[in-house]
């Protein structure tokens, strides 16, 4: 898939818009409802349909960005999901020819997949830099529901993504 500066612009400039959104709408209007415990991690998914759908050179400056754009709404950080990102997409890279998205329960099975092994990953990371791995389980324990909401939307959500990035576009050979 090629893609012109202008098409990654574009594609990157509504990604934002909409990673923007769902940080709002998870870190302000779901706690103003009174669900303060869900924290849907949308960033997550839009990595993972960076990783698995485009095959550009400045990957990781795409994650590092949302990554970035993430880090205003979460104490998490950008770094160690910037790290985990990266890793993940270049397991992505390995598997992605095996990888079968035709189906809505295929896409949710991988992506529930990766987003246990991105968890992992960054629960890592943050246990090692406190010294302290007492709340890794507890803390896998509350983002099992999360990831498996995630998971259930990821094919309508990458659906979504595929027409920002015109993603079936630039599968079929046609440059615009």
């Amino acid at each position: 898939m090629k893609y012109s500066v202008q098409d990654v612009i574009f594609g990157f400039f509504k990604t934002t818009v909409l990673l923007i959104i769902l940080e709002i709408f998870s870190s302000a209007v779901l706690p103003a409802m009174g669900i303060d415990s869900f924290k849907p991690a949308f960033n997550v998914l839009i990595v993972l349909f960076l990783a698995f759908k485009l095959n550009v050179p400045f990957l990781p400056f795409l994650i590092l960005s949302i990554q970035f754009i993430h880090s205003g709404f979460s104490i998490e950080g950008w770094a160690p999901g910037t790290i985990t990102g990266i890793f993940i997409a270049f397991s992505v890279r390995y598997v992605k020819d095996m990888l079968n998205f035709s189906t809505a329960i295929s896409t949710i099975v991988v992506v529930q997949i990766f987003q246990l092994a991105w968890f992992v990953i960054t629960a890592f990371i943050l246990s090692l830099k406190m010294g302290d791995f007492s709340h890794f389980f507890p803390l896998f324990l509350k983002y099992i529901p999360e990831s498996i909401f995630l998971s259930l939307i990821s094919h309508h959500f990458f659906l979504l993504l595929d027409n920002f990035w015109q993603v079936n576009r630039k599968s079929i050979g046609v440059d615009y």
